[in-house]
């Protein structure tokens, strides 16, 4: 697994979009102050593929995963495996019930060069909860060993070198692909029962073949060959069964026959009600000539009624008339009403002038009478028009102080005069408008009372007088009353006529029907002699019929006897090849149906008989065949459940997968001793015993001591060296579909190292990453150790969030 790309938003100390770009980044390093996010940089990788972070202590711990001041944070992760590029997906959500991961997703993307944008083709993998365990079958490894082997986190960096032998062991084996021999094992053991229980179920369907014997085979031939006789005697039989049956069938249908023509000779009888037929036919055919006499009257008086009525005057012109004549009534009526009421209005009209004239005549008197007055007072005029602060009409002085009223008595009067002059005036103005408007609404009357009389008179002009209209109205409903009379009338004649028509096509239906009854009756009894008939005299045709079928059925009862003596005889002859041939059928005990005879029932009873007997033999062979066969898959699969019990006892854990493990961990210890030599100067040689890691150390006479008691820089040194090892030596180890480790990230122990150690761990981390191909990823305080480092990704915070910088020396 090599990481490319890397887009954090949300995470931990990354609240803010961070994207990190692994591209021709194969030995990078991690700088920054403590606190900043390096170490978080590492644990966005393993959440991404994992869910999880060893920091937390907790895999199912995400609480830690999301900012604290975010609702919303995502992690996503392209990575190259085997030639393809993934992306894993993870978004964290805070609720109510606290932070999930939602919406996870594992895909393949379609293009290798790809960086997984929104339009890039995609496959799905996984989703959801499957990811995880996606990701692992993916990758070859756990979480646990991930952070074992490729995100050696801080605090668990020397947890390999510490573990416990058989935990070590699970680890190689999932790091070699190992797993596969304990599936093996698995799979034998599961081969050996399934093989064990299918040997059981095949002796216990053995047991269910007990009938397929020798002598019950024997058997079963002899029947075949004793039924094999049987039907070679029945089928020399037949013919004279088939004789016997064919008189006995004979002499039946004679029987049969003649007790059928006499008993339809005895049903011959003249049909009740036939002699009352003819005397309905004579009544109804009276009636239908007193129904035609009445409709030919009926459509004789319609006629002169509709004629009449035709002739007459139309109603509409006659009722049109009639109106016009009452309208020009009371039209003329109102017209002299209206000329009076028009004088009138005129008159009034007139006299309202008269009074107005004189009504101004007086008014114009009053005004001079009070300009006279006025100019003999013409202070006490002036006076009231007098304002404060304003000038003086006469002198055009300021008036500071108003003066007092004067009193004009005469003044006033003429005044007052005046007013009521110009009031009466007004007054007489709206009594002049009032008439007016009466005179023309009057003589609007009268000309269109004048125009819609002199129209009616024109539409009158050549018609008969009122008297006359009434009268021609008063015939011509008379007449409207004779045609609905008569109409009514012929409506009624006509339903008699149909109704009597189809009562005589009834009765002479009937008739039809008694002829034919007839004809049916004596057409059947044609070929039995009956004698020809009077058609035209149903009634004497009747007669002569019945009389001859009566002598006729007396004659086929004597000849009946004679049949019934015939039939007995022959059923005698019949019974007795009968019963020699159940006998026959009795000792090889075949079963037949005897209500049937013994012609249709025998020879297929025999070949039923037969095939059954013939298929026993084949269901015998055919069962010991299979017996044979079910016997012979035990012996196999008894024989596979001894070969699968042995390939499973020596697939165990503790037999051949163990030896391989114990191999690769020689191996291992071998390659990573050379490589802690180099690390520690030549002082340390590793080396194990049963699983447990041990130092040589050189410089104190070779003596053996635990790793666990190396100190801080030591620990890192070895476990450094197991890590590199680890790295460089398992693809040729491994298995195939085992863990690809193509990646490292180291996140601590740099600081344990002395100059010339940390000078040689540098030297080997170049030497992995760009020798060996190997992505290497490591967390630094150490600024001589990062000046080295070809690529480094500055980690800072501030503003509550952390940030990233690619630098390249």
């Amino acid at each position: 697994m090599r990481p490319v790309l890397l887009e954090m938003n949300g995470f931990a100390s990354f609240r803010e979009p961070t994207v990190m770009d692994f591209r021709e980044a194969d030995y990078f390093a991690l700088v920054g102050p403590t606190g900043s996010g390096k170490s978080t940089v590492i644990d966005a990788i393993t959440f991404a593929l994992y869910a999880s972070v060893p920091r937390w202590g907790d895999r199912r711990m995400v609480a830690n995963a999301l900012a604290p001041t975010t609702d919303r944070g995502i992690v996503r992760l392209v990575f190259d495996l085997a030639g393809h590029r993934y992306v894993a997906v993870r978004e964290l959500r805070r609720t109510a019930g606290g932070v999930h991961v939602k919406n996870a997703r594992l895909e393949r993307l379609a293009d290798p060069a790809a960086l997984g944008a929104p339009d890039d083709v995609t496959e799905v993998l996984a989703s959801d909860s499957e990811v995880t365990p996606a990701v692992e079958k993916l990758i070859g490894l756990p979480f646990e060993h991930f952070i074992t082997c490729v995100a050696l986190p801080q605090g668990d960096f020397a947890e390999f070198l510490h573990e416990q032998p058989a935990k070590r062991q699970e680890i190689l084996v999932r790091l070699m692909g190992l797993q596969v021999y304990t599936r093996i094992a698995q799979a034998a053991n599961t081969k050996a029962e399934s093989e064990k229980q299918h040997a059981e179920l095949l002796a216990r369907q053995l047991e269910e073949f007990t009938d397929a014997t020798e002598p019950a085979l024997q058997a079963a031939q002899g029947q075949v060959a004793a039924l094999e006789k049987v039907a070679e005697r029945i089928r020399a039989m037949l013919p004279e069964l088939a004789q016997h049956g064919a008189a006995v069938a004979e002499a039946q249908q004679a029987c049969a026959a003649l007790a059928e023509e006499r008993d339809r000779l005895r049903m011959v009888a003249v049909p009740a009600g036939f002699e009352e037929l003819g005397e309905r036919e004579g009544e109804i055919r009276a009636a239908c000539g007193t129904a035609d006499e009445e409709l030919a009257a009926a459509e004789t008086a319609d006629t002169t009624a509709r004629e009449q009525l035709a002739a007459a005057p139309p109603r509409a012109s006659l009722e049109q008339a009639r109106r016009d004549h009452a309208e020009l009534d009371e039209t003329e009526e109102r017209l002299l009403t209206t000329q009076a009421l028009q004088q009138w209005r005129a008159a009034a009209l007139r006299d309202v002038i008269a009074v107005e004239k004189e009504a101004e005549r007086f008014v114009q008197q009053a005004r001079q009478a009070r300009e006279v007055t006025a100019r003999s007072h013409l202070a006490a005029a002036l006076r009231p028009h007098l304002r404060a602060g304003g000038s003086c009409p006469v002198c055009e002085q300021r008036v500071t102080t108003m003066p007092g009223p004067l009193t004009a008595p005469d003044l006033d009067a003429a005044e007052r005069a005046r007013i009521q002059a110009d009031h009466e005036v007004e007054r007489l103005r709206g009594e002049w408008t009032k008439a007016s408007r009466a005179e023309q609404q009057a003589a609007g009357e009268l000309n269109m009372l004048a125009g819609r009389v002199a129209t009616l008179r024109a539409d009158l002009a050549g018609t008969p007088a009122l008297e006359q209209v009434t009268a021609a109205l008063a015939r011509r409903e008379r007449l409207e009353r004779t045609a609905e009379e008569a109409d009514a009338q012929l409506r009624r004649t006509r339903t008699a006529r149909v109704s009597a028509e189809k009562t005589a096509a009834g009765v002479r239906r009937e008739v039809q029907a008694a002829r034919a009854v007839l004809e049916q009756v004596r057409d059947p009894l044609v070929t039995l002699g009956a004698p020809a008939l009077d058609r035209d005299d149903p009634t004497a045709a009747w007669t002569v019929l019945v009389s001859w079928a009566a002598d006729a059925a007396a004659t086929r009862t004597t000849a009946l006897s004679g049949a019934h003596e015939r039939l007995a005889r022959a059923r005698g002859r019949l019974t007795t090849a009968e019963d020699r041939l159940a006998d026959m059928l009795a000792a090889p005990g075949v079963e037949f149906d005897t209500e049937r005879p013994f012609t249709e029932t025998a020879e297929p009873a025999v070949a039923a008989a037969l095939r059954g007997a013939r298929q026993e033999v084949r269901r015998l062979v055919e069962r010991r065949e299979q017996a044979a066969k079910l016997d012979a898959r035990r012996q196999h699969a008894e024989q596979a459940h001894q070969v699968a019990k042995t390939l499973g006892h020596l697939m165990r854990a503790d037999g051949f997968p163990r030896w391989l493990v114990t191999t690769a961990l020689d191996e291992l210890v071998a390659h990573a001793s050379e490589r802690l030599a180099g690390l520690s100067d030549g002082q340390f040689e590793l080396v194990h015993d049963d699983g447990n890691f041990l130092v040589i150390d050189h410089t104190d006479a070779d003596g053996r001591r635990p790793a666990k008691t190396l100190s801080g820089g030591e620990t890192f040194q070895v476990s450094l060296a197991l890590a590199l090892a680890l790295s460089e030596q398992l693809p040729a180890m491994a298995a195939a579909g085992a863990a690809r480790l193509e990646s490292i990230f180291l996140d601590e122990g740099f600081g344990t190292l002395d100059e010339t150690t940390l000078e040689t761990v540098a030297a080997t981390l170049e030497e992995l990453a760009i020798r060996r191909g190997r992505m290497v990823g490591i967390v630094t305080h150490i600024s001589a150790l990062a000046e080295r480092v070809p690529t480094r990704f500055a980690v800072h915070r501030g503003r509550g969030t952390s940030s990233v910088q690619r630098e390249t020396p």
